[in-house]
């Protein structure tokens, strides 16, 4: 790494994803994007420090990172590897950054440079990814890569990212099963680091969004069973976790519920729309105290 201190490497970073945050409103009219494009070389001003990437992970040929290669990034690993010394951490904080460039050009619209950036967070920690360090950043990536695929209408290599993802969590959960770190932790010093509690709730929300995904994929290849199963574990998750959205949350249970109605299973499709009654009366009140502390502040 360059010669400057850590410190001002992690507020570089820090910085990068505050811009990242701004809503796109907040931006001059003619320039949607600037904050993001602010965020962008701050993040590449990041990468610049930490240096090159380690070698052997760098010139991998990049046909390795396609889905169905052989021993591509897909592919579930045999061992827990921990990124130990120097190299792996600079690997792992390099994909991270790798990570963040490649939502930006996604955000900005610029879908192919944001894949090259996902796939070479990817291929950065292959060796790693069941490691508590990598795997939330690991699917994550592939989450973001699987939207990518999607949008593209190229449903089966968004299916294979996907349920990539759900099998590296499970996989990791089965054999390691610790809250593990959360990709921005990298750059933070110790003392700022997350509970183990807010470890796994964001590790357990990274997983309910690729649940999310899935449901949608199994609907767009016409397996219907396979998507509301999908869809069920996703909003049963949504509310044990206390993570949802109100009016989204019921009109995807009273969606639901229709696919129970044609399969003439009457029962489970009361319980949704019922359900979606229950959520969909938080509105108001939610709506209610939203105002309260708007006309307090």
């Amino acid at each position: 790494m360059a010669n400057v201190p850590w410190a001002e490497v992690c507020e570089k970073f820090q910085a990068a994803l505050a811009l990242s945050r701004v809503e796109l409103h907040k931006n001059p009219e003619k320039e949607p994007y600037k904050s993001k494009y602010g965020a962008r070389a701050l993040l590449e001003e990041v990468k610049a420090l930490l240096g090159p990437a380690p070698e052997d992970e760098d010139e991998r040929p990049e046909a390795d990172d396609g889905p169905g290669a052989d021993g591509h990034a897909l592919g579930l690993p045999a061992e827990v590897v921990e990124p130990e010394g120097p190299v792996g951490q600079r690997a792992v904080r390099l994909a991270v950054i790798e990570f963040y460039l490649g939502v930006n050009h996604i955000d900005t619209e610029e879908l192919s440079a944001g894949e090259e950036h996902l796939v070479k967070c990817l291929r950065l920690l292959r060796r790693y990814r069941l490691s508590p360090d990598c795997i939330s950043l690991c699917i994550q990536a592939q989450n973001n890569l699987g939207i990518l695929w999607s949008e593209r209408e190229e449903i089966e290599t968004a299916q294979a990212y996907l349920e990539s993802s759900e099998a590296l969590y499970n996989q990791y959960m089965k054999e390691v099963g610790s809250p593990p770190l959360e990709p921005t932790e990298c750059f933070l010093p110790e003392e700022e680091k997350l509970t183990e509690q807010e470890r796994s709730k964001r590790f357990e929300k990274v997983y309910t969004h690729n649940l999310y995904y899935l449901a949608q994929v199994y609907q767009h290849l016409e397996m219907f069973e396979k998507a509301a199963h999908y869809c069920h574990s996703t909003l049963k998750r949504q509310l044990e976790h206390n993570a949802y959205h109100p009016i989204e949350w019921a009109i995807n249970a009273a969606t639901l519920s229709q696919f129970y109605i044609n399969k003439l299973c009457f029962m489970e499709a009361r319980h949704c729309l019922s359900a979606a009654n229950v959520i969909f009366g938080q509105t108001g009140k939610i709506s209610a105290t939203e105002d309260r502390q708007h006309r307090r502040a």
